[in-house]
């Protein structure tokens, strides 16, 4: 069994506690994976976080995810805040992760050409990694506030993908109800578009 068989049957263990447990306890997997395992004990502000350090919240975002998910949304929860490890500082009392997105997506492309992921799911990964935050940096109300790029962002065929991964994050995030309430409008948003 190759590395990535073995990750992969842990996404497809029937019950989050166990997926959780498994890449809490199994240390087979801290080989495989070292770059996340480096999660363990970075902080997170608990007014967004109250769940814990890095490590905690990526883990029960691997409880969260659905039964049988698709691969591209598994690779997304196990990777989405991967970058945090570099990024993570306290500025002015406060801790901050800027830029974890994009130095998460230069450690996602090297895990996951090391395991083999490449071609378009690679791409697909590395986009749900790259855009995990968009909804913090559009500041967006209303539906009608969206400009035509934003429309196009939405149009895209990953976009579901992307709403799905937002979910996860908000409930390994203590079910952040702001970050439910924005999956939630841009679900609508998706029922606007032409057909």
């Amino acid at each position: 069994m190759t590395d990535l068989e073995y990750i992969e049957q842990i996404f497809l263990l029937p019950e989050g506690a166990q997926r959780e447990r498994r890449f809490r306890q199994d240390p087979a997997l801290r080989q495989m994976l070292p770059e996340l395992y480096r999660l363990d004990g970075i902080p997170q502000r608990p007014d967004y976080h109250p769940e814990g350090d890095v490590l905690t919240h990526t883990l029960l975002a691997i409880r969260h995810l659905p039964e049988n998910p698709d691969r591209r949304l598994a690779w997304g929860a196990l990777l989405h805040d991967i970058g945090k490890a570099a990024t993570t500082r306290v500025i002015d009392g406060r801790i901050r992760a800027f830029g974890h997105d994009r130095a998460g997506v230069e450690l996602t492309e090297a895990i996951l050409n090391r395991l083999g992921i490449v071609g378009q799911e690679q791409d697909d990964i590395l986009w749900l990694v790259r855009h995990h935050m968009f909804a913090l940096s559009w500041q967006v109300a209303e539906h009608d506030q969206l400009s035509s790029r934003q429309w196009r962002f939405v149009e895209d065929s990953r976009f579901n993908l992307l709403l799905e991964l937002m979910k996860i994050d908000a409930l390994a995030s203590g079910a952040n109800p702001e970050k439910l309430r924005q999956v939630d409008f841009y679900h609508q948003a998706l029922r606007q578009l032409p057909r």
